[in-house]
């Protein structure tokens, strides 16, 4: 009796996507999700820009397709991998957003970042589900 309940749960089971390596594969509003079919897809326009000190510098991003679905926004994410050594003391005030980022410079040289896009969701349950949609590098050269 015990074998035909367990076969009569896991057809159940199977049917309505829930067994193990099926989660969410029968829910076709997962299928949909942009997080999940990964439908969007960010780009930097340039990335190689210059600058002076003191000036702001605009980091450009389009996204395909060009708006981001309902109920989801986007998030830029910077991080330095190489400045001139007194930028560190001096650090760039950079205001990250989408579809512009822009940064001031403080100290000539060469920077290199890492940037990354991503596309998040927030439940209303205080959750976030998010899909990285570009990972690159941008190098800026500030003049004096």
């Amino acid at each position: 009796m015990s074998r035909l309940l367990t076969a009569i749960l896991a057809v159940m089971l199977g049917a309505a996507g829930l067994l193990p390596g099926d989660v969410g594969a029968a829910d076709p509003v997962a299928k949909n999700c942009p997080l999940v079919n990964r439908s969007y897809k960010a780009r930097l326009v340039q990335d190689h820009l210059t600058g002076a000190v003191g000036e702001a510098v605009t980091l450009s991003f389009t996204l395909d397709p060009a708006k981001p679905p309902e109920g989801f926004f986007l998030s830029v994410n910077m991080n330095l991998l190489q400045s001139p050594k007194p930028a560190k003391e001096k650090k760039p005030e950079i205001l990250t957003g989408f579809p512009e980022t822009s940064a001031v410079f403080r100290t000539p040289g060469s920077y290199r970042y890492t940037v990354i896009v991503s596309l998040i969701a927030k439940s209303s349950c205080g959750g976030v589900k998010t899909d990285t949609i570009f990972n690159g590098e941008a190098r800026i050269n500030i003049s004096p």
